[in-house]
């Protein structure tokens, strides 16, 4: 069998997919907080690196009052930072600031002459103490006030969590998603397995998951109709097998009572429920055959043995028999053209037809008409049983091909045969690449139609030799 493959992407992996863009999207927010917050602090460290070199470029323009100023002037109002130089003895010789900024203490200026760059330990803004020059002996010092920070922001923690738990989430309702109805899959296939045949998952969704547990609720309806038409057809079986075999035990202790005469008559009764007996084994093991290899094995060949036969000899042999077994009806055949020839098991096309005939002849009147009528059809052959008979309920046609079924509930068995005719002929037509269709009308009788298909190079019927034939 082969299996179409869809061509779009599946809804399910649709919904992978963005779950896992969606997870990606809020690791990536994560991190870049994160990194915000690495920067600030590297920012600052940077901008504290920049100030004890500004110090040493400005240092450098001691003799240049007009140009220092402007200098420390530029980088108050663009940076905000606010500078005090001052000489050793506290005097002050450059500021962008009035006042300017308050001296080092002597406890300060003994650890800066040591560490020649020294922070502010205590109190905002920040503040640097950065001595003059770099190395050797101190000439001056520099304070150097950074601007105020800016509020700080909140914990990364907080956003860090926030995107950890919508991960946890999402990944969790996506997870439940699947598994639910996996769950819900399995426990069913166990109670299905354990004999619960009633079980179905319910399952009603538009993705793949929801396909999956459609196929297995069809799969378990089918297996439920087939386990019960096994016990139907078994029930049925045994029925039919009972009747004929209580009448063949009756009739064997009448004979052994030692009635001569009686056991004599007896024997035609036997040997007429044998016959019943054969006739409804061998219908039972064709219809089986037919089934197994038509419709529960793919490919395999049903068991036919087709040889070139005459269609116009199938209906002549047909009719004759039908009017040896049914004398009290009158049969009209009717043969439009040339018929085709056929490639068919004629044993089973002949019993096919046959059992046609002997249920038209079933559920007629006596004296009544039974027509069969063949024809050459564009495709191969048409054949056409028609009865005047009872006709057929509109709510029973559709079981008529039902093993066992007989739409005539109150005739007695011997009448209504066991309801095996229909259905056997319709597995022997379709065995052979045909149809089988019934109409029918209570009160003015039922017409089956039967189109097989002719023999690879067989003639079709000319127009010369459409004359129809009558023969009563």
């Amino acid at each position: 069998m082969n299996i179409r493959r869809p061509r779009f992407p599946s809804r399910l992996l649709w919904r992978i997919y963005l779950v896992g863009i969606a997870q990606l999207l809020l690791v990536f927010f994560a991190l870049t907080t994160v990194r915000r917050y690495t920067r600030e602090d590297s920012f600052r460290e940077t901008f504290e690196r920049t100030s004890t070199y500004n110090v040493s470029e400005w240092a450098s323009l001691r003799d240049r009052p007009e140009e220092l100023q402007g200098a420390l002037n530029r980088v108050r109002q663009r940076l905000g930072v606010k500078v005090t130089m001052r000489t050793v003895d506290g005097r002050v010789f450059a500021t962008n600031i009035s006042p300017p900024l308050a001296p080092i203490s002597a406890e300060k200026f003994q650890r800066l002459e040591t560490e020649r760059v020294m922070k502010r330990g205590t109190g905002p803004p920040p503040a640097m103490y950065v001595a003059i020059p770099e190395t050797g002996p101190m000439e001056a010092y520099a304070v150097v006030e950074l601007p105020p920070p800016p509020q700080p922001p909140p914990s990364p923690v907080v956003p860090i969590a926030l995107a950890l738990g919508c991960t946890a989430i999402t990944s969790l309702v996506f997870a439940r998603s699947l598994a639910v109805p996996l769950q819900r899959l399995a426990e069913v296939a166990r109670a299905f397995g354990a004999g619960m045949l009633d079980v179905r998952t319910g399952l009603r969704r538009r993705d793949e998951m929801g396909q999956v547990a459609e196929a297995f609720d069809e799969m378990a309806e089918r297996i439920t109709l087939l386990l019960r038409s096994q016990k139907e057809l078994l029930a049925n079986v045994s029925h039919e097998l009972r009747t004929p075999l209580a009448r063949i035990r009756v009739a064997l202790d009448l004979a052994s009572e030692g009635d001569a005469a009686l056991a004599r008559e007896s024997l035609s009764d036997i040997a007429e429920d044998l016959s019943e007996l054969e006739r409804l084994v061998s219908d039972i093991l064709t219809a089986a055959r037919l089934d197994l290899a038509t419709g529960q094995t793919p490919g395999a060949t049903p068991p036919l043995r087709r040889e070139h036969v005459e269609a116009q000899t199938l209906v002549d042999k047909a009719a004759a028999r039908f009017r040896s077994a049914r004398p009290e009806h009158r049969l009209e055949v009717h043969v439009d053209g040339t018929l085709p020839a056929l490639e068919a098991d004629p044993v089973l096309l002949r019993r096919a037809i046959d059992n046609l005939l002997d249920n038209a002849g079933k559920y007629s009147e006596p004296h009544t008409t039974v027509r069969l009528h063949a024809r050459c059809t564009a495709d191969g052959l048409q054949v056409e049983v028609r009865d005047e008979g009872i006709g057929i309920d509109a709510n029973d046609l559709p079981h008529l091909f039902t093993p066992f079924f007989r739409s005539d509930r109150s005739r007695a068995r011997k009448t209504g045969g066991v309801g095996l005719g229909l259905a056997l002929a319709r597995r022997i037509v379709v065995a052979h690449g045909g149809t089988l269709t019934l109409e029918s009308q209570p009160g003015l009788g039922t017409t089956a139609r039967v189109n097989l298909p002719a023999a690879p190079g067989s003639g079709q019927a000319t127009g010369q030799a459409r004359a129809a034939r009558h023969i009563s």
